[in-house]
C-alpha cells in the first residue's frame, strides 16, 4: 500500500494541484483500500502538516504548501510551485541597459510565493480574459499582480486580495493604468477573492498616475 504522503500527493494532483483539506480526505478515502481507519481526516492532516515547511510541526519532506496559512484548510503540492521564468531578453549577466535591469527587479518583486500559489490555484488563467500562454515545454504560463504596487510609493500588501492573475498583454494594461478593474468582469475562484479597496486604489490612484 502506498504512504500517506503518496496518496495525498496523489489526491491532490488529481484534484488540480491545490484543494481544501474536505476534497482532500474524500480523495485520499477512494485511494486507499478499506477499512479505513476512524481518524482518516487526522492522519492526512498530520501528514500534510508534518511535511510541510509552512507548519509548526515540519519533520519531514516538503511536499506540501498552505495556501492560506496553517488553519485556512487548503492545501497544495509544494512542486507545482514553479518561478515564472525570465524572458529570454531579460539579462543576468554583462552589460544590461538600465531599462532591462530595472525590468528585471520588477518581475522579480512580484514573483512572490504567495503569488505562485495564487497562478496555480487559477491554472495560470488570465482573470480578465481566461487565456493562458503555452510555453514550448508545455506548461502554462501567467503573470500575477498586486494591484495595489508593492514598496514606494504605493506600500501595497503582499496578501491574495491584492493579488490577480493576467495574461502579459493585461498585466501592462493594468501596470500603466490603460484600464479600469471591474469586479463584474473578473474571474473569480471560490478560494481566492479579491478585496474592493484594491480595485478602487487602482480606479483611483494607478489610473489618474499614468494620465
Amino acid at each position: 500500500m502506498a504512504s500517506w504522503a503518496e496518496d495525498i500527493t496523489t489526491a491532490l494532483e488529481q484534484l488540480g494541484g491545490i484543494a481544501p483539506l474536505s476534497d482532500i480526505y474524500e480523495k485520499v478515502r477512494e485511494l486507499r483500500k478499506k477499512p479505513h481507519p476512524a481518524d482518516l481526516g487526522a492522519s492526512v492532516r498530520g501528514c500534510i502538516e508534518r511535511n510541510s515547511s509552512d507548519s509548526t510541526v515540519f519533520a519531514g519532506t516538503d511536499l506540501f504548501f498552505s495556501v492560506h496559512g496553517i488553519g485556512g484548510g487548503v492545501w497544495g503540492i509544494r512542486s507545482y510551485e514553479k518561478h515564472t521564468p525570465s524572458a529570454s531578453d531579460i539579462q543576468t549577466t554583462g552589460n544590461e541597459s538600465p531599462q532591462r535591469q530595472q525590468q528585471e527587479t520588477y518581475r522579480i518583486l512580484r514573483d512572490t510565493a504567495l503569488a505562485r500559489q495564487i497562478k496555480l490555484l487559477h491554472k495560470n488563467k488570465c482573470q480578465l480574459c481566461g487565456e493562458s500562454i503555452t510555453l514550448q515545454n508545455g506548461e502554462s504560463y501567467s503573470e500575477a499582480h498586486h494591484i495595489k504596487p508593492l514598496g514606494k510609493p504605493h506600500n501595497g500588501s503582499d496578501t491574495p486580495e491584492n493579488i490577480i492573475v493576467l495574461c502579459p498583454n493585461h498585466h501592462v494594461m493594468l501596470d500603466y493604468g490603460v484600464i479600469h478593474l471591474d469586479q463584474k468582469k473578473i474571474n473569480f475562484h471560490q478560494m481566492h477573492k479579491i478585496g474592493d479597496i484594491f480595485i478602487q486604489y487602482h480606479n483611483e490612484v494607478i489610473i489618474k498616475s499614468n494620465t
